[in-house]
């Protein structure tokens, strides 16, 4: 019996290192396919403007970025896909909430858009993900390494042709839907519509306390 435990538990364990030996593979084909195309220097700086941009929405608790410490949890992936024009990409913030016995998690599908010569962010469509995706009775809730790989098939996939071309098609689909705006018909229309929204987060925050800014 024992050695049916040993033989199951290498198993599981090569099931596991076998995924994420893949997920490594994917993201780095991904990620070199996007640094290629903005540059090493630009891709890190669109990165921190971006987390720049989320902390100072924490900080001003604009709805759909509320963060609540010991109970909720959530970042921005590491991975961004750039369209072949490097004014779209989208990556997705990775979240959990902490409460036991049934702790979540979910993935929100974030996009950045240049308009007018500015990074504009937005969050889209989100993921939930149930605790019982996991399989186990240990409590413990999803890390991010787990909801990056499960990112890898839910938002990242379509990004690439398969002869490794950056799939257009796949951006506007994402950025030019009803779910933005029913009646917008061009780009412009889109962009204006999401420009908007951007305003109108802002003034449902409490009006009432000046804009916080980061240190």
């Amino acid at each position: 019996m024992l050695r049916r435990g040993i033989n199951l538990f290498l198993v599981f364990f090569l099931i596991a290192c076998e995924n994420k030996n893949e997920t490594h593979d994917i993201t780095n084909e991904v990620k070199k396919v996007s640094i290629n195309l903005v540059g090493q220097q630009n891709y890190t700086h669109i990165v921190s403007i971006m987390n720049d941009s989320i902390k100072h929405w924490k900080l001003n608790n604009l709805r759909k970025y509320i963060e609540v410490e010991g109970t909720s949890e959530y970042i921005a992936d590491s991975l961004l896909c750039f369209n072949n024009n490097k004014t779209r990409f989208i990556t997705c913030l990775i979240g959990k909430v902490l409460l036991k016995p049934n702790p979540t998690a979910g993935i929100t599908f974030f996009y950045g858009e240049k308009i007018n010569n500015l990074w504009y962010f937005f969050s889209g469509n989100h993921i939930f993900i149930p605790h019982e995706m996991k399989n186990i009775k240990d409590g413990n809730p999803f890390d991010f390494k787990e909801l990056h790989q499960i990112s890898l098939k839910e938002v990242y996939n379509g990004y690439l042709k398969s002869n490794g071309e950056i799939n257009e098609e796949w951006f506007i689909s994402h950025f030019e839907n009803v779910g933005w705006c029913s009646t917008c018909k061009t780009t412009e229309d889109f962009q204006k519509s999401r420009l908007e929204d951007v305003k109108t987060l802002w003034l449902q925050r409490d009006t009432t306390q000046p804009i916080k800014q980061l240190p």
